[in-house]
Protein backbone atom coordinates (compact mmCIF):
# COMPACT_ATOMS: atom_id res chain seq x y z
CA UNK A 1 0.00 0.00 0.00
CA UNK A 2 2.81 2.36 0.92
CA UNK A 3 4.52 1.61 -2.40
CA UNK A 4 1.28 2.34 -4.26
CA UNK A 5 0.95 5.73 -2.53
CA UNK A 6 4.54 6.58 -3.40
CA UNK A 7 3.98 5.67 -7.07
CA UNK A 8 0.76 7.71 -7.25
CA UNK A 9 2.43 10.68 -5.57
CA UNK A 10 5.38 10.50 -7.95
CA UNK A 11 3.05 10.34 -10.95
CA UNK A 12 1.04 13.30 -9.63
CA UNK A 13 4.10 15.48 -9.13
CA UNK A 14 5.54 14.47 -12.53
CA UNK A 15 2.30 15.49 -14.19
CA UNK A 16 2.25 18.74 -12.22
CA UNK A 17 5.80 19.56 -13.33
CA UNK A 18 4.91 18.86 -16.97
CA UNK A 19 1.80 21.06 -16.78
CA UNK A 20 3.67 23.89 -15.09
CA UNK A 21 6.41 23.58 -17.67
CA UNK A 22 3.84 23.80 -20.45
CA UNK A 23 2.48 26.99 -18.90
CA UNK A 24 5.88 28.68 -18.87
CA UNK A 25 7.52 27.39 -22.04
CA UNK A 26 6.45 29.03 -25.30
CA UNK A 27 5.53 26.31 -27.76
CA UNK A 28 5.74 27.52 -31.35
CA UNK A 29 4.37 25.99 -34.52
CA UNK A 30 5.60 27.30 -37.88
CA UNK A 31 3.43 27.00 -40.99
CA UNK A 32 4.87 27.07 -44.53
CA UNK A 33 1.98 26.18 -46.86
CA UNK A 34 -0.24 28.82 -48.43
CA UNK A 35 -3.65 27.59 -47.26
CA UNK A 36 -2.56 27.07 -43.66
CA UNK A 37 -0.72 30.39 -43.53
CA UNK A 38 -3.82 32.20 -44.78
CA UNK A 39 -5.89 30.43 -42.14
CA UNK A 40 -3.44 31.51 -39.41
CA UNK A 41 -3.54 35.13 -40.55
CA UNK A 42 -7.30 35.26 -41.03
CA UNK A 43 -9.14 36.36 -37.86
CA UNK A 44 -10.65 33.40 -36.08
CA UNK A 45 -13.96 32.99 -34.25
CA UNK A 46 -12.83 35.13 -31.36
CA UNK A 47 -13.66 38.60 -30.20
CA UNK A 48 -12.07 41.41 -32.20
CA UNK A 49 -9.94 42.55 -29.26
CA UNK A 50 -8.40 39.09 -28.95
CA UNK A 51 -7.52 39.10 -32.65
CA UNK A 52 -5.83 42.47 -32.30
CA UNK A 53 -3.97 41.38 -29.18
CA UNK A 54 -2.64 38.32 -31.02
CA UNK A 55 -1.38 40.61 -33.78
CA UNK A 56 0.19 43.10 -31.37
CA UNK A 57 2.67 40.64 -29.92
CA UNK A 58 4.89 40.14 -33.01
CA UNK A 59 4.53 43.73 -34.21
CA UNK A 60 5.24 45.50 -30.95
CA UNK A 61 8.57 46.70 -32.39
CA UNK A 62 6.53 49.26 -34.38
CA UNK A 63 5.61 50.91 -31.07
CA UNK A 64 7.91 53.72 -30.05
CA UNK A 65 6.53 53.89 -26.49
CA UNK A 66 4.66 51.54 -24.10
CA UNK A 67 1.57 53.76 -24.48
CA UNK A 68 1.52 53.40 -28.25
CA UNK A 69 -1.87 52.94 -29.94
CA UNK A 70 -0.31 49.95 -31.72
CA UNK A 71 -0.19 48.13 -28.38
CA UNK A 72 -3.70 49.09 -27.26
CA UNK A 73 -6.55 47.03 -28.77
CA UNK A 74 -9.11 49.56 -27.57
CA UNK A 75 -7.50 52.27 -29.75
CA UNK A 76 -6.62 50.04 -32.70
CA UNK A 77 -9.68 50.73 -34.85
CA UNK A 78 -9.40 54.51 -34.58
CA UNK A 79 -5.66 54.31 -35.29
CA UNK A 80 -6.31 52.25 -38.45
CA UNK A 81 -9.10 54.60 -39.56
CA UNK A 82 -6.84 57.64 -39.18
CA UNK A 83 -4.04 55.92 -41.10
CA UNK A 84 -6.48 54.86 -43.83
CA UNK A 85 -7.68 58.46 -44.16
CA UNK A 86 -4.10 59.68 -44.62
CA UNK A 87 -3.44 57.06 -47.28
CA UNK A 88 -6.70 57.82 -49.07
CA UNK A 89 -5.78 61.51 -49.24
CA UNK A 90 -2.75 60.70 -51.45
CA UNK A 91 -4.07 57.67 -53.31
CA UNK A 92 -4.28 57.56 -57.12
CA UNK A 93 -8.08 57.68 -56.77
CA UNK A 94 -7.71 61.20 -55.35
CA UNK A 95 -6.29 62.98 -58.37
CA UNK A 96 -5.25 66.20 -56.61
CA UNK A 97 -3.79 64.34 -53.61
CA UNK A 98 -1.84 61.92 -55.81
CA UNK A 99 -0.45 64.74 -57.93
CA UNK A 100 0.70 66.49 -54.76
CA UNK A 101 2.36 63.25 -53.66
CA UNK A 102 4.11 63.02 -57.05
CA UNK A 103 5.46 66.56 -56.61
CA UNK A 104 6.69 65.67 -53.10
CA UNK A 105 8.52 62.66 -54.53
CA UNK A 106 10.22 64.83 -57.14
CA UNK A 107 11.26 67.54 -54.67
CA UNK A 108 12.48 65.12 -51.99
CA UNK A 109 14.56 63.13 -54.48
CA UNK A 110 16.14 66.34 -55.75
CA UNK A 111 16.87 67.59 -52.20
CA UNK A 112 19.06 64.66 -51.24
CA UNK A 113 21.13 64.28 -54.40
CA UNK A 114 24.77 64.68 -53.36
CA UNK A 115 27.28 67.36 -54.24
CA UNK A 116 29.80 64.56 -54.67
CA UNK A 117 28.82 61.19 -53.20
CA UNK A 118 26.39 59.74 -50.67
CA UNK A 119 25.82 56.31 -49.16
CA UNK A 120 23.05 54.63 -51.16
CA UNK A 121 21.07 53.34 -48.17
CA UNK A 122 21.25 56.71 -46.40
CA UNK A 123 20.08 58.45 -49.58
CA UNK A 124 17.08 56.13 -50.02
CA UNK A 125 16.19 56.37 -46.33
CA UNK A 126 16.24 60.18 -46.40
CA UNK A 127 14.23 60.39 -49.61
CA UNK A 128 11.64 57.90 -48.35
CA UNK A 129 11.21 59.60 -44.97
CA UNK A 130 10.93 63.00 -46.63
CA UNK A 131 8.29 61.79 -49.10
CA UNK A 132 6.20 60.11 -46.38
CA UNK A 133 6.07 63.09 -44.04
CA UNK A 134 5.58 65.72 -46.75
CA UNK A 135 3.08 63.61 -48.69
CA UNK A 136 0.94 62.56 -45.72
CA UNK A 137 1.00 65.81 -43.77
CA UNK A 138 1.39 68.52 -46.40
CA UNK A 139 4.77 69.66 -45.10
CA UNK A 140 6.85 71.82 -47.44
CA UNK A 141 10.02 69.80 -48.26
CA UNK A 142 12.04 73.00 -48.13
CA UNK A 143 11.36 73.25 -44.38
CA UNK A 144 13.07 69.92 -43.67
CA UNK A 145 16.71 70.14 -42.70
CA UNK A 146 18.78 67.24 -44.09
CA UNK A 147 20.45 67.03 -40.67
CA UNK A 148 17.07 66.60 -38.94
CA UNK A 149 16.00 64.00 -41.50
CA UNK A 150 19.24 62.09 -40.96
CA UNK A 151 18.64 62.15 -37.20
CA UNK A 152 15.12 60.77 -37.66
CA UNK A 153 16.11 57.98 -40.02
CA UNK A 154 19.01 56.98 -37.77
CA UNK A 155 16.73 56.78 -34.72
CA UNK A 156 14.04 54.85 -36.62
CA UNK A 157 16.65 52.45 -38.00
CA UNK A 158 18.04 51.76 -34.55
CA UNK A 159 14.56 51.14 -33.19
CA UNK A 160 13.67 48.78 -36.06
CA UNK A 161 16.88 46.77 -35.96
CA UNK A 162 16.32 43.53 -34.02
CA UNK A 163 19.73 43.66 -32.36
CA UNK A 164 19.17 47.21 -31.12
CA UNK A 165 15.58 46.86 -29.91
CA UNK A 166 16.83 45.32 -26.69
CA UNK A 167 18.00 48.84 -25.83
CA UNK A 168 14.92 51.09 -26.03
CA UNK A 169 15.08 54.63 -27.33
CA UNK A 170 16.43 56.98 -24.69
CA UNK A 171 13.86 59.48 -23.38
CA UNK A 172 15.99 62.34 -24.67
CA UNK A 173 16.14 60.73 -28.12
CA UNK A 174 12.39 60.17 -28.23
CA UNK A 175 11.83 63.75 -27.07
CA UNK A 176 14.09 65.01 -29.86
CA UNK A 177 12.14 62.96 -32.42
CA UNK A 178 8.83 64.31 -31.15
CA UNK A 179 10.15 67.86 -31.12
CA UNK A 180 11.09 67.65 -34.80
CA UNK A 181 7.84 66.02 -35.86
CA UNK A 182 5.85 68.51 -33.78
CA UNK A 183 7.64 71.35 -35.54
CA UNK A 184 6.79 69.85 -38.93
CA UNK A 185 3.19 68.66 -38.50
CA UNK A 186 1.93 70.45 -35.36
CA UNK A 187 1.55 69.29 -31.77
CA UNK A 188 -1.88 67.70 -32.15
CA UNK A 189 -0.73 65.30 -34.85
CA UNK A 190 2.84 64.65 -33.69
CA UNK A 191 2.31 61.44 -31.67
CA UNK A 192 0.11 59.81 -34.28
CA UNK A 193 2.48 60.92 -37.04
CA UNK A 194 5.38 59.09 -35.41
CA UNK A 195 3.33 55.90 -35.11
CA UNK A 196 2.25 56.14 -38.75
CA UNK A 197 5.63 57.08 -40.20
CA UNK A 198 7.61 54.20 -38.66
CA UNK A 199 5.93 51.19 -40.34
CA UNK A 200 5.58 53.04 -43.66
CA UNK A 201 9.22 54.13 -43.62
CA UNK A 202 10.56 50.77 -42.42
CA UNK A 203 8.90 48.82 -45.25
CA UNK A 204 9.14 51.32 -48.09
CA UNK A 205 12.80 52.30 -47.94
CA UNK A 206 13.89 48.65 -48.09
CA UNK A 207 11.47 47.82 -50.91
CA UNK A 208 12.72 50.88 -52.82
CA UNK A 209 16.38 49.99 -52.33
CA UNK A 210 15.98 46.37 -53.42
CA UNK A 211 13.92 47.32 -56.48
CA UNK A 212 16.56 49.84 -57.55
CA UNK A 213 19.24 47.16 -57.13
CA UNK A 214 17.35 44.79 -59.44
CA UNK A 215 16.67 47.57 -61.97
CA UNK A 216 20.30 48.70 -62.04
CA UNK A 217 21.78 47.52 -65.33
CA UNK A 218 18.46 46.09 -66.61
CA UNK A 219 17.40 48.34 -69.47
CA UNK A 220 13.84 47.00 -69.75
CA UNK A 221 13.13 47.57 -66.06
CA UNK A 222 14.87 50.93 -66.25
CA UNK A 223 12.66 52.02 -69.16
CA UNK A 224 9.50 50.81 -67.42
CA UNK A 225 10.22 53.04 -64.43
CA UNK A 226 11.11 56.00 -66.66
CA UNK A 227 7.73 55.61 -68.39
CA UNK A 228 6.03 55.53 -64.99
CA UNK A 229 7.94 58.60 -63.80
CA UNK A 230 6.70 60.51 -66.83
CA UNK A 231 3.13 59.22 -66.52
CA UNK A 232 2.47 58.02 -62.93
CA UNK A 233 -1.01 56.60 -63.46
CA UNK A 234 -2.55 53.26 -62.52
CA UNK A 235 -2.81 52.34 -66.19
CA UNK A 236 0.91 52.91 -66.72
CA UNK A 237 1.70 51.09 -63.47
CA UNK A 238 -0.07 47.97 -64.73
CA UNK A 239 0.95 48.08 -68.41
CA UNK A 240 3.17 45.25 -69.67
CA UNK A 241 5.81 46.34 -72.16
CA UNK A 242 7.10 45.42 -75.64
CA UNK A 243 3.91 43.68 -76.79
CA UNK A 244 3.45 42.01 -73.40
CA UNK A 245 6.90 40.38 -73.42
CA UNK A 246 8.34 42.62 -70.69
CA UNK A 247 6.99 43.20 -67.16
CA UNK A 248 4.92 46.08 -65.93
CA UNK A 249 6.09 48.21 -63.03
CA UNK A 250 3.45 46.53 -60.89
CA UNK A 251 4.81 43.08 -61.80
CA UNK A 252 8.37 44.16 -60.95
CA UNK A 253 7.27 45.44 -57.54
CA UNK A 254 5.27 42.24 -56.94
CA UNK A 255 8.27 40.07 -57.74
CA UNK A 256 10.43 42.07 -55.32
CA UNK A 257 7.72 41.62 -52.68
CA UNK A 258 7.60 37.90 -53.42
CA UNK A 259 11.33 37.40 -52.96
CA UNK A 260 11.83 40.05 -50.26
CA UNK A 261 8.61 40.55 -48.23
CA UNK A 262 9.03 43.37 -45.66
CA UNK A 263 8.19 40.89 -42.88
CA UNK A 264 9.40 37.36 -43.50
CA UNK A 265 7.48 35.74 -40.67
CA UNK A 266 4.23 36.89 -39.03
CA UNK A 267 3.35 35.51 -35.61
CA UNK A 268 0.06 35.10 -33.82
CA UNK A 269 0.11 34.68 -30.06
CA UNK A 270 -2.66 32.52 -28.64
CA UNK A 271 -4.24 32.14 -25.22
CA UNK A 272 -5.53 28.71 -24.17
CA UNK A 273 -7.07 27.32 -20.98
CA UNK A 274 -4.58 25.61 -18.68
CA UNK A 275 -5.61 22.12 -19.68
CA UNK A 276 -5.14 22.86 -23.41
CA UNK A 277 -1.62 24.24 -23.16
CA UNK A 278 -0.10 20.78 -23.40
CA UNK A 279 -1.69 20.27 -26.80
CA UNK A 280 -1.84 23.67 -28.50
CA UNK A 281 1.02 26.04 -29.36
CA UNK A 282 1.25 29.34 -27.54
CA UNK A 283 2.42 30.95 -30.75
CA UNK A 284 1.82 30.20 -34.42
CA UNK A 285 4.14 31.57 -37.10
CA UNK A 286 3.19 32.16 -40.71
CA UNK A 287 6.38 31.82 -42.75
CA UNK A 288 5.65 34.29 -45.56
CA UNK A 289 9.10 33.88 -47.12
CA UNK A 290 8.64 30.11 -47.42
CA UNK A 291 5.18 30.41 -48.97
CA UNK A 292 6.40 32.98 -51.50
CA UNK A 293 9.05 30.51 -52.64
CA UNK A 294 6.61 27.61 -53.00
CA UNK A 295 5.10 26.13 -56.16
CA UNK A 296 1.90 28.20 -55.91
CA UNK A 297 3.99 31.02 -57.39
CA UNK A 298 5.09 29.06 -60.44
CA UNK A 299 8.52 27.69 -61.33
CA UNK A 300 12.15 28.84 -60.96
CA UNK A 301 11.22 30.20 -57.58
CA UNK A 302 14.69 31.46 -56.62
CA UNK A 303 14.96 33.44 -59.87
CA UNK A 304 13.73 37.01 -60.29
CA UNK A 305 11.08 36.74 -63.01
CA UNK A 306 8.46 39.49 -62.90
CA UNK A 307 6.70 38.02 -65.95
CA UNK A 308 5.29 35.30 -63.71
CA UNK A 309 2.64 37.93 -62.85
CA UNK A 310 1.55 38.24 -66.49
CA UNK A 311 -1.93 36.66 -66.67
CA UNK A 312 -1.08 34.70 -69.84
CA UNK A 313 2.24 33.39 -68.53
CA UNK A 314 2.75 29.64 -69.01
CA UNK A 315 2.88 29.23 -65.22
CA UNK A 316 0.94 32.27 -63.95
CA UNK A 317 0.71 33.13 -60.28
CA UNK A 318 -2.64 31.88 -58.99
CA UNK A 319 -2.52 33.30 -55.46
CA UNK A 320 -2.35 36.80 -54.02
CA UNK A 321 0.91 37.84 -52.38
CA UNK A 322 1.01 37.67 -48.59
CA UNK A 323 3.68 40.36 -48.16
CA UNK A 324 1.23 42.64 -46.34
CA UNK A 325 -0.55 39.89 -44.42
CA UNK A 326 -3.98 38.45 -45.08
CA UNK A 327 -7.52 39.03 -43.88
CA UNK A 328 -8.97 41.88 -41.84
CA UNK A 329 -5.77 42.50 -39.91
CA UNK A 330 -3.54 42.88 -42.98
CA UNK A 331 -1.61 46.09 -43.52
CA UNK A 332 -3.84 49.11 -44.06
CA UNK A 333 -1.47 50.31 -46.84
CA UNK A 334 -1.51 47.04 -48.80
CA UNK A 335 -3.19 48.57 -51.88
CA UNK A 336 -1.35 51.90 -51.81
CA UNK A 337 2.23 50.99 -50.82
CA UNK A 338 3.30 49.10 -54.01
CA UNK A 339 2.40 51.98 -56.34
CA UNK A 340 3.72 54.62 -53.94
CA UNK A 341 7.03 52.75 -53.64
CA UNK A 342 7.17 52.39 -57.43
CA UNK A 343 6.84 56.18 -57.66
CA UNK A 344 9.86 56.66 -55.38
CA UNK A 345 11.86 54.19 -57.48
CA UNK A 346 10.77 55.94 -60.68
CA UNK A 347 11.82 59.39 -59.48
CA UNK A 348 15.21 58.09 -58.34
CA UNK A 349 15.74 56.28 -61.68
CA UNK A 350 14.79 59.50 -63.48
CA UNK A 351 17.45 61.54 -61.64
CA UNK A 352 20.15 58.92 -61.08
CA UNK A 353 20.31 58.42 -64.83
CA UNK A 354 24.01 57.79 -65.55
CA UNK A 355 24.19 61.32 -66.92
CA UNK A 356 24.15 63.64 -63.92
CA UNK A 357 24.30 60.99 -61.19
CA UNK A 358 25.22 57.32 -61.13
CA UNK A 359 24.46 54.40 -58.85
CA UNK A 360 27.62 52.48 -58.08
CA UNK A 361 27.73 49.27 -56.10
CA UNK A 362 28.48 45.60 -56.03
CA UNK A 363 26.36 43.05 -57.85
CA UNK A 364 23.15 42.66 -55.87
CA UNK A 365 23.21 39.56 -53.69
CA UNK A 366 19.70 38.08 -53.68
CA UNK A 367 20.73 35.90 -50.73
CA UNK A 368 20.34 38.92 -48.44
CA UNK A 369 16.57 38.50 -48.83
CA UNK A 370 16.00 37.73 -45.15
CA UNK A 371 17.35 41.08 -43.98
CA UNK A 372 17.37 43.83 -46.58
CA UNK A 373 18.37 46.44 -44.01
CA UNK A 374 21.96 45.28 -44.44
CA UNK A 375 24.18 44.40 -47.39
CA UNK A 376 24.47 47.91 -48.82
CA UNK A 377 28.12 48.53 -47.94
CA UNK A 378 29.93 49.92 -50.96
CA UNK A 379 26.73 51.13 -52.66
CA UNK A 380 26.79 54.89 -53.36
CA UNK A 381 25.02 57.54 -55.38
CA UNK A 382 27.71 59.65 -57.03
CA UNK A 383 27.58 62.90 -58.95
CA UNK A 384 29.12 62.35 -62.34
CA UNK A 385 32.07 64.56 -63.17
CA UNK A 386 31.82 66.43 -66.44
CA UNK A 387 33.74 64.76 -69.21
CA UNK A 388 34.34 61.61 -67.17
CA UNK A 389 33.02 58.29 -68.45
CA UNK A 390 31.88 55.77 -65.79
Amino acid sequence: MALFIVVVAAAFWSLAIVVLGACHVTRTRTHRTADVVKAVLRPRNTEHTADIRSRVHPHEHFALTPSSAILDPSRHDSFVQDAAALIASVSPQQCAGWQRFVKCAEKCTEMFLPNREVDFAAFIQSVTFCIIITGFYGVDPETLSPVDVAFMTSALNRHSDSTSRQTPLYPSELYAMRERVCRWVGGERASQALETILPAYESMWRLTAVTLAYADGNQHMHNAFLDFSENPTQKQFRSFKVKNTRPSVEAIINEVLRLHPPIQRIARKSRHPLWKRLFYPAQEIADIGAVHRSCVYGTRLETFDAMRFYPQHEHPVDIQLLAFGHGELSCVAREWAPMATALIVAKVVDRVDDVGFVLAGKVFDARMYRNTRIGWDGWVVRKKEKGKVS
